[in-house]
């Protein structure tokens, strides 16, 4: 904000009576050293002013000290409002005669006085005032700062230049012009108004590129300014320039040299750069690819889900128009978002691709082995399924990678539902263990009096009721893999020391028996708890949290990267769509808001459930708000019941009726999981069913 007239006014004048006399107002005029003074009636209300000239006249006129202001006061006097602006002001100091005003508030009541010589006092702080703003802005400059006037004299040189031209400040001004740049010709600046740009000169041994202009007031060029900055700067950004345009002709010769289809699409699905193999697979020419959709060009393309879960996909076999081919897909991530994908179609020489798998197939004879295990698993998990756009994720991942690599301990902690098992299954499955058994024990699961010959086993007749056989126990059969422990927290201390003395040596003993077997086991644990605080509470023992927490990653919270919410709830979308038979294609902008919004204290587990929960309710190809649970759109219990019972909720198609729910259900003896692995489908969605039919 401006000044105001109360920023320049002299305040808090006494105030003369109507009927002082001339001697009081000699009295108060010396006190306020002011030229005059307000003169106010007996109700406070303004009615002149005094001055020094008013008093002079009185006393030429022969009046006595005694005597009353009343006849020599000025009865006409101006006044001002104190918020009146600046710039206000200024102009009624140059129109009016009078030397001194009154300022008055809203109300009409004198606040102070104002004159000539307040203005010519604010005029002072405003100038020093602007020219401390100009000082700083010179100084904050990146650039360097000379002014000449026409002697060619330097009159100001700004911090940035002394920087760049390592010189002070104190030393420069004053001094000539051509003194520093001897190869600069200022007169044609001066002399002809002229404007100088991109003139290279140099200091000692710093080159600067200088732009040069005239200064012109209204009494004509009053000098020069030159505004520079290092060349060194400039050819670093010509050089990067450089750098990039040779990057981009390298990279645009490396695709064209592959002969494999690459394709890349922004965020929006648009096709923004395509190689010459690309352009022979779609038998269109470059211009014809770039900018389209990429639906249009091949239709039901799997780079759109890339683009919405930011999932890859590697080697897969697909048929294009009647060819096979072998297509991999990348999400682009920056900053945490998928901002494209790029799709690469193998459709060339395929038959050589054939021969060098034929011959691996003969070089490594556990392969069909591997493969008819994987068959049976179908769901193998690897880190490219598990997916995530968060920058602190995606770090944790390529560590975890990484590490799969070697043989020491990890732990992974964080809250329930953030994916440690996905993390330790997809550990195992990038070590050179993979083909090995993964073996997975929830401690908190087992019952303590067990515990010891579940994970150990036991020798036959170790005792009452043990199998003749004995038992191998989770080590043994882990032997060559990996043996998650889920829940590590909730182990008994008994068994604690025993897997102490298993990191130790790598051997168990089982219960009953003699032998020691030595087996070769990699140990990957888990927990939501504070394991740190059990040790200090004597619940858990310090020298196994030191041997199992070799290598930690702390998985984060759904909560703590919603950019990963709308990824993973496509993902889900997908598959349960897929599963129950229906053809959703996307979720309605009210549902993702809602799905952001959320807190998600069961972390990527409750947003599976919820999407499962919302594929039976959906009704149509995009997954609506009222899809979602209640407690989502933020319905009050008290109402489900009625909403429920106005409208049934649409059964999706190929849905289990009643009836045959109830059969199997009959047949498996109210078994639930038994149940829902018969008919195929999860247990969160029988329970739905179940519910829904009032089977429960």
């Amino acid at each position: 904000m401006g000044m105001l007239m109360g920023d320049i006014m002299t305040p808090n004048v006494p105030l003369l009576a109507i009927d002082a006399t001339l001697e009081q107002a000699v009295k108060m005029l010396r006190r306020s050293k002011a030229d005059g003074l307000p003169v106010v009636d007996d109700q406070g209300r303004l009615a002149g002013i005094f001055t020094k000239a008013n008093l002079m006249n009185a006393f030429l006129a022969g009046a006595t000290p005694t005597q009353s202001i009343a006849p020599y006061y000025q009865k006409n006097v101006g006044t001002v409002r104190v918020d009146t602006p600046y710039e206000v002001v200024e102009d009624l100091v140059k129109t009016s005669p009078v030397g001194t005003g009154v300022v008055v508030d809203a109300d009409n009541n004198v606040v102070g006085i104002f004159t000539k010589v307040d203005m010519i006092m604010s005029l002072f702080r405003k100038t020093e005032t602007l020219a401390g703003h100009l000082r700083t802005v010179y100084d904050s400059m990146h650039n360097g700062v000379i002014v000449v006037d026409n002697d060619l004299t330097i009159r100001l040189f700004n911090q940035p230049a002394a920087k760049i031209l390592s010189l002070e400040q104190e030393n420069v001004l004053g001094r000539s012009f051509p003194d520093l740049f001897p190869g600069i010709d200022l007169m044609p600046v001066i002399g002809e108004r002229q404007w100088l740009i991109g003139v290279k000169a140099g200091w000692k041994e710093t080159g600067v590129m200088c732009n040069i202009s005239p200064l012109v007031s209204e009494k004509g060029v009053q000098g020069a300014i030159v505004i520079f900055q290092p060349l060194t700067e400039l050819d670093q950004i010509a050089s990067e320039l450089e750098t990039t345009k040779s990057l981009y002709e390298t990279l645009t010769a490396v695709l064209n040299i592959a002969y494999e289809a690459i394709i890349l699409v922004d965020e929006l699905g648009n096709i923004s750069l395509v190689n010459e193999a690309a352009c022979r697979f779609f038998r269109r020419r470059q211009e014809e690819l770039l900018g389209k959709a990429i639906e249009e060009v091949m239709p039901k393309s799997r780079l759109l889900r890339t683009l919405k879960t930011g999932m890859a996909e590697t080697n897969e076999v697909q048929v294009i128009d009647g060819q096979p081919c072998i297509v991999s897909r990348n999400p682009i991530v920056r900053h945490g978002k998928v901002i494209g994908a790029v799709g690469k179609i193998t459709y060339q020489r395929l038959e050589e691709v054939r021969e060098l798998s034929e011959k691996l197939a003969e070089m490594d004879r556990e392969l069909d082995y591997y493969r008819a295990k994987a068959q049976e698993a179908r769901n193998l998990v690897t880190f490219n399924q598990i997916v995530t756009v968060n920058k602190a994720m995606r770090n944790i991942k390529e560590e975890a990678e990484m590490v799969a690599r070697g043989n020491s301990t990890v732990m992974l902690t964080g809250e329930s539902g953030t994916g440690k098992e996905l993390f330790a299954e997809a550990i195992h499955n990038a070590s050179l263990r993979r083909r090995g058994p993964f073996v997975q024990v929830n401690c908190a699961a087992i019952p303590e009096p067990l515990a010891e010959s579940e994970l150990f086993g036991y020798a036959p007749g170790a005792f009452t009721g043990a199998r003749r056989a004995g038992k191998p126990g989770k080590f043994l059969m882990a032997d060559g893999g990996t043996l998650f422990l889920d829940e590590i927290g909730d182990m008994p201390l008994n068994l604690q020391a025993k897997l102490l003395r298993f990191l130790e040596d790598q051997s168990v003993n089982p219960v009953g028996g003699t032998e020691v077997r030595r087996v070769n086991v990699r140990i990957i644990t888990a927990t939501n708890q504070d394991l740190w605080h059990k040790v200090e509470a004597g619940s858990f023992r310090r020298d196994l949290y030191y041997r199992l927490n070799v290598i930690n990653f702390q998985l984060l919270p759904l909560r703590e990267r919603p950019e990963d919410i709308i990824p993973l709830a496509n993902l889900f979308l997908e598959k349960y769509s897929e599963a129950f038979g229906l053809h959703i294609e996307d979720i309605a902008p009210d549902a993702r808001s809602v799905l952001i919004a959320h807190s998600w204290p069961g972390n990527v587990r409750e947003l599976r459930n919820v999407m499962e929960r919302a594929v039976n309710y959906a009704s149509g190809p995009i997954l609506d708000l009222h899809s979602l649970p209640y407690y989502l759109q933020g319905r009050k219990e008290a109402n489900i019941s009625n909403v429920t019972e106005s409208k049934p909720a649409p059964r999706p198609k190929g849905s289990l009726d009643r009836e045959a729910i109830l059969q199997v259900l009959n047949r498996y003896k109210g078994n639930k999981s038994a149940t829902a692995k018969a008919l195929g489908i999860s247990r969160s969605w029988l329970y739905e069913k179940l519910r829904r039919y009032d089977l429960l």
